[in-house]
């Protein structure tokens, strides 16, 4: 059977979170929120386009495919590695009145992708007409990569702004950092996650049997011809 599969590598790296639990003294965070400290959010997003390989059989292919089976032609596949990293810091101030405290951190996320790797079978030589039809086909993973990124950057930074509204927080006494590092763990770490996973659903519509039987039978049936099978 011939395919064409793109496939996804998510790493989470960094370090933030918070929970909503000390928060709800309101005189106390209209304290905080007097002083001139407040809660900032950085969130900028790296892409490092993306490179050709030709080197690899479709056979071969087939191994690096998550959803291949053995037997399988691979003649195309396009593979990404995501990072997100999470760092943030800022002044702290005792609110002696209550005994608890104020942080104002600046939150930086960086959302990157790895130079996307696409690759077409080596049995497919560069100018020709099939090989041609694979990569354009793997391209257009390659895009929907691309432009998804600024939109879970647009996505994250509307959330985090209005969560954050440009105030300090409040917490008791020794422990606002680690609450919110735990908010970033059990909030927003699983949010960018999952909207990196819309994604993969989105590459997975791009490969519908009508889009792979297109590819397949291109230039007068040149794939079909070069690896000696029928789809």
């Amino acid at each position: 059977m011939l395919k064409f599969h793109c496939y996804f590598i998510l790493l989470l790296f960094g370090t933030i979170s918070l929970p909503a639990a000390a928060q709800k003294n309101t005189s106390s965070l209209h304290r905080c929120a007097g002083f001139d400290q407040k809660t900032t959010v950085v969130i900028a997003t790296h892409q490092g386009g993306f490179e050709i390989n030709n080197k690899m059989s479709s056979r071969l292919l087939n191994t690096r495919s998550s959803s291949s089976y053995a037997g399988d032609y691979v003649v195309g596949l396009t593979s990404l590695q995501s990072r997100t990293q999470i760092d943030f810091d800022g002044p702290v101030w005792q609110d002696e009145e209550t005994g608890g405290e104020c942080f104002a951190p600046r939150i930086e996320i960086s959302l990157q992708y790895s130079p996307i790797q696409v690759f077409v079978g080596s049995e497919f030589k560069p100018g020709t007409c099939g090989y041609g039809a694979i990569l354009e086909h793997e391209k257009q993973h390659v895009r929907l990569y691309q432009e998804n990124l600024p939109r879970v950057e647009n996505i994250l930074r509307t959330l985090m702004e209005k969560r954050f509204a440009n105030k300090p927080l409040y917490a008791p006494s020794g422990q606002a950092k680690q609450m919110l590092e735990n908010e970033i763990d059990t909030l927003w770490r699983p949010l960018i996650k999952a909207e990196f996973l819309k994604i993969q659903l989105d590459q997975n519509q791009l490969d519908t049997d009508d889009g792979l039987a297109a590819v397949s039978w291109a230039c007068l049936g040149e794939v079909q011809r070069i690896l000696g099978f029928r789809y």
